[in-house]
């Protein structure tokens, strides 16, 4: 089993170890002054090590097993089972039927689904590819039968309601059609809406609200999207303080920070340790740490999608490419949000913000895609005057 230790792609494992420490360190410091400060450190802790263990664990797991049809038939089924019990039978938390409360641990499902919908979507598109020359209604993926468990999933999560993690879903998704073999026009329109429509959120809520006066709408949802749009109207101050509040941390902290432990605005951020994390961590540490986070995830992401350009199997490469947009979408929504960029959507950071349930599914990510660095195949090099050699590896 050890042996296998010794294929381990440190472009990979090396910035989750240590994405993984400063996690636990952040959380302990996001909440210092609190009663649950101890507590969280130590849950946080645990979590950690369980997610290494899990990491580990399908870091030797046989990839074959998950390519089972009725192996991710029997997961995506546990999944919306564990969707069904925190939705319609746990109590509500902050006005969100999203988590199962076990006493010592609270799971969240949605984050499970996001693994479990690149794991069934790559276990399908590499049997039943995308073909070009087959029109939308005849391709295999176009059958209501292949989108029964999966859209189950996502309408449960956003019933729940939880838009930031259905938008996720939606986005991965998106990715791993993208991946199975479209043409390259296909891709580049999807790519160019994307842009204008991230470019011009703005606009188009503004637009929103002109036309329908989103603003005397008491829903959530919609307060976050107008406070986005102007964070600093007195009349949505209250749904824009959390927002506000982190600028503050920010603008305090400056390149070099206050210090570990020494933020004075985390009293003030209700998620200081999850969704706001980040502010938190330049506050306190500066700006130089939050931007060397930054370049270990995308080493992360730019390591996982290079191992996924050189894959020959189909179903290796979507996993690879699917991990990545999990990672890049949540640090992108998390950190826009954060930022003023994005509305806020209670996304955490990932490795870095607390919670049990997504780091524990973020680790499973890296020991899936640990598992497929380790079992590629390695081209030889070989010296262009061994024409002996040359023949032997045709």
């Amino acid at each position: 089993m050890f042996k296998k230790l010794r294929k381990l792609d440190y472009w990979i494992a090396v910035p989750f170890a240590i994405l993984s420490m400063l996690g636990i360190v952040m959380v302990f410091s996001a909440t210092q002054g609190t009663t649950a400060a101890l507590s969280n450190f130590i849950k946080q802790a645990i979590f950690v090590v369980i997610g290494l263990i899990g990491a580990f664990f399908l870091y030797h797991f046989n990839l074959r097993k998950l390519q089972n049809a009725k192996w991710m038939r029997n997961i995506q089924l546990g999944v919306i089972a564990a969707l069904i019990i925190a939705r319609f039978v746990m109590p509500p938390v902050n006005g969100a039927h999203g988590w199962i409360n076990l006493g010592l641990i609270t799971l969240q499902p949605a984050e499970f689904l996001k693994l479990a919908m690149i794991l069934y979507f790559a276990n399908f598109f590499a049997r039943q590819p995308w073909q070009n020359h087959v029109p939308l209604k005849l391709q295999p993926v176009s059958q209501l039968n292949v989108w029964g468990l999966p859209l189950a999933g996502l309408v449960l999560v956003i019933l729940m309601p939880d838009n930031g993690n259905g938008l996720i879903i939606i986005l991965i998704l998106m990715a791993l059609f993208l991946a199975s073999g479209v043409s390259r026009r296909v891709i580049a329109v999807v790519a160019a809406l994307m842009g204008l429509g991230f470019g011009f959120l703005q606009t188009l809520i503004r637009f929103a609200n002109h036309f329908f006066n989103l603003t005397s709408s008491d829903h959530y949802a919609i307060a976050r999207l107008t406070s986005f749009v102007n964070p600093w109207d007195p009349n949505s101050v209250d749904a824009s303080r959390q927002l506000l509040y982190g600028y503050y941390a920010i603008a305090h902290g400056g390149i070099f920070g206050v210090g570990l432990g020494n933020s004075l605005i985390k009293p003030y951020l209700p998620e200081s340790n999850t969704d706001f994390i980040m502010a938190i961590m330049t506050e306190e540490l500066g700006a130089i740490t939050t931007a060397s986070v930054l370049v270990l995830m995308l080493i992360l992401i730019g390591r996982m999608i290079i191992l996924g350009i050189r894959q020959k199997s189909q179903y290796a490469r979507l996993v690879l490419f699917g991990v990545a947009t999990l990672l890049f979408v949540q640090v992108l929504i998390n950190l826009g949000g954060v930022v003023g960029i994005l509305p806020i959507t209670g996304v955490v950071f990932p490795f870095i913000s607390g919670g049990g349930s997504s780091y524990i599914v973020f680790s499973a990510a890296i020991g899936l895609t640990l598992n497929i660095a380790a079992t590629q195949k390695k081209l030889v090099a070989i010296h262009p005057a061994d024409i002996i050699a040359r023949k032997d590896l045709k």
